[in-house]
């Protein structure tokens, strides 16, 4: 979705990125509305400012139907990864984070979310 840096205070960044991951969970039909839409992004980005900011436990259901607590974090202190600077395309139906558990980076759907 963004950077660390770019979530943290930047309300018209956050703004920016709320109506992008909403646009793209409509899009794809996770989701019956925009509304419902909206809801699932704010609260994604919301959960991207905490984990920026430290270790944050939350929820949400697997591919496989499964729900799973996860402990996550963004913050570069606890993150020892280097990134290689690819030109890849942000994917904004996504939340990408580093599990403090399995010590590994795990992604999951925004639609997911609980």
């Amino acid at each position: 979705m963004a950077t660390n840096a770019s979530i943290k205070n930047n309300e018209s960044s956050n703004k920016s990125l709320v109506m992008k991951a909403a646009w793209s969970i409509f899009k794809k039909a996770e989701v019956s509305t925009i509304s419902e839409a909206m809801k699932l992004a704010w609260k994604a980005v919301k959960l991207k400012i905490a984990m920026a900011s430290g270790v944050v436990k939350f929820q949400y259901r697997k591919a496989t139907g499964e729900i799973r607590t996860a402990i996550g974090t963004l913050k570069s202190g606890v993150v020892n990864y280097v990134p290689k600077g690819t030109t890849r395309k942000p994917c904004y139906s996504t939340v990408a984070y580093w599990d403090i558990e399995k010590k590994a980076f795990r992604s999951f759907c925004i639609s997911h979310l609980i």
